[in-house]
């Protein structure tokens, strides 16, 4: 397997983007999250921000009334060009080099390329709850609804655009707990894990 390409779908807290970093610099190859917004912000013309309010969510509505209509609609048909765009983007990117990609149904969109490696990072909820809180100095009991939320939110993304489960192994060829070994040493398992693949 010389050019291959990790997918990581990740647990809000379980560090998998932290993770994914350490695994860059082990396999020496470049990875991809929120740069993608950019790369896709520049290819559409739309500006970052509006990316980021689409990103890993799928926006769904109640309607109380036609006009609301109409800006939902208008919402569900950006999502949707976004998340074509962001496809497009890493089926080139992986094309070309060997690659990670953090979220965005990468494990979905690349589900055709051959030497591609599909990991689940997930966490202890305690220690979840405790990076969240640390990380943006708010309470635990504030982290918590945050992951509550945003595990929601990617749940929900990752089933309309793939119709498949987010949590479901079958999706992966690796599940990993990083609570066990912690950032450092989960992204060493990773980096050995691909490295017999190759």
């Amino acid at each position: 397997m010389n050019k291959f390409v990790i997918t990581i779908s990740r647990q809000y807290g379980s560090g998998g983007l932290l993770i994914a970093e350490k695994l860059s610099k082990c396999l020496n190859i470049k990875y991809y999250d929120k740069n993608l917004l950019l790369i896709a912000a520049k290819k559409s013309g739309l500006k970052e921000e509006i990316l980021e309010q689409f990103d890993e969510k799928k926006r769904l509505f109640f309607l109380e009334n036609l006009t609301e209509f109409y800006n939902n609609i208008k919402n569900l048909v950006l999502n949707d060009t976004i998340f074509q765009i962001q496809s497009d983007i890493i089926k080139a990117l992986a094309r070309k080099d060997s690659a990670i990609f953090v979220g965005r149904c990468a494990d979905y969109v690349l589900r055709d390329m051959r030497n591609c490696v599909n990991i689940f990072i997930y966490a202890n909820l305690q220690d979840r709850i405790k990076r969240i809180s640390e990380k943006s100095n708010i309470s635990e009991e504030e982290a918590l609804k945050q992951i509550n939320i945003t595990d929601e939110e990617r749940s929900k993304y990752y089933k309309y655009y793939t119709g498949k489960v987010w949590k479901n192994i079958d999706s992966y060829d690796l599940s990993i707990n990083s609570s066990i070994l912690g950032i450092n040493d989960t992204a060493n398992v990773i980096a050995s894990f691909v490295k017999e693949l190759k």
